[in-house]
């Protein structure tokens, strides 16, 4: 088996400090403003999902500046990149331990 993009939300989820999932979603504002935190991205530059998103590209080095990023959900390579400037080793089948 490969790591599946929600194998690499939940790595990245994990490593900010948020609850894992058991489906896959896109992050949601409150984990992307982790993600931000963590990557020291300015609360200035991130005033929506997507200008949060663009400022998380930019500071992985995924754009050059927040302005030219995308700000549309992350692909699989950006995840990996993301995962990577975080220091986060996803796990292949990451589930969220049981609540009992």
């Amino acid at each position: 088996m490969t790591l599946t993009v929600h194998d690499i939300r939940n790595g990245i989820r994990d490593g900010v400090g948020r609850f894992k999932r058991e489906t896959t979603a896109t992050f949601t504002k409150e984990e992307l403003a982790a993600i931000a935190d963590a990557l020291d991205v300015p609360a200035g530059r991130r005033t929506t999902n997507g200008t949060t998103r663009a400022s998380i590209r930019a500071a992985v080095g995924l754009a050059e500046t927040a302005d030219e990023a995308d700000t549309g959900s992350f692909s699989k390579p950006e995840l990996r990149t993301i995962a990577d400037a975080l220091g986060v080793d996803p796990v292949e089948g990451d589930e969220p331990d049981p609540l009992y």
